[in-house]
C-alpha cells in the first residue's frame, strides 16, 4: 500500500514516494517510525519499492553489503542485477517464492521496484522483467491516481519533472487509503 511515481521529461528524471507504512489495518504515519524512506539511494540510482515493508529493509540491507552489485544502467544490466541477487534473497534472506498462481513460469522475487538514473526510468517486475518508462509510471494501491495525474500534467511546461512526480504522488495520497503524505522525491539529470 503506497504511491510510487518516476517521471522522465526535458533531460530530467523524476523518482518520488509516499511515507506512509502499514502493517494489516494499522497504520504508522512519519514521526511514528525512524527511517520509513520508500527511496534509496545506489550507485548514482534510486530504487522505491511497492509491496511489503520487508522489501525494503531486504535491498536497503543488500545495497550496504554488496553496492557492487547493482549496476542499474540498461534494461540488461538491471535484469542480471536482479537475478544475480534472487539467489541470494532466498538462500540469505530466506525469500518465499511460491505464489498463489498455479501456472507460475518463474520463481517470484516477489519485488516490484521503480528506478530512476541518468540513463531513464525502469519498472521491475515480480519474475526479473524490467521495463525502460517513456514518460511516467507509477506502482502501489494509489497507481491509478497516481497515473492519471501524471499524464494529464506531462505536457504543463510550467511544471518540472520532479513536480509532475510529486503531483502523481500527492494524488495517490489524496485517494488512496493506503498512501499517505509526506512524500520525498529525487532527480537526476539523464546523459
Amino acid at each position: 500500500m503506497t504511491t510510487l511515481t518516476v517521471v522522465q521529461k526535458g533531460g530530467v528524471v523524476a523518482i518520488a514516494a509516499d511515507s506512509l507504512s502499514t502493517q494489516g489495518s494499522w497504520k504508522r504515519p512519519v514521526g511514528f517510525t525512524r527511517g520509513a524512506s520508500k527511496i534509496l539511494s545506489v550507485n548514482g540510482s534510486y530504487i522505491a519499492s511497492a509491496g511489503w515493508a520487508a522489501h525494503m529493509a531486504v535491498l536497503q540491507s543488500l545495497v550496504r553489503s554488496r553496492p557492487e552489485e547493482f549496476d542499474l544502467s540498461s534494461v540488461d544490466s538491471i535484469f542480471e542485477t536482479f537475478r544475480n541477487l534472487h539467489k541470494t534473497l532466498v538462500d540469505d534472506y530466506y525469500l518465499k517464492t511460491e505464489e498463489e498462481d498455479d501456472d507460475q513460469p518463474y520463481e517470484s522475487s516477489q519485488f516490484t521496484v521503480l528506478i530512476a538514473n541518468s540513463t531513464g526510468i525502469y519498472e521491475v517486475q515480480e519474475y526479473r522483467q524490467v521495463i525502460q518508462c517513456e514518460r511516467s509510471w507509477a506502482l502501489g494501491s494509489g497507481c491509478e491516481f497516481a497515473l492519471g495525474a501524471m499524464e494529464a500534467l506531462y505536457e504543463d511546461a510550467s511544471l518540472s519533472t520532479k513536480e509532475i512526480a510529486e503531483r502523481g504522488v500527492q494524488m495517490g495520497c489524496m485517494f488512496d487509503a493506503g498512501s499517505s503524505l509526506p512524500l520525498e522525491s529525487y532527480e537526476v539529470k539523464l546523459t
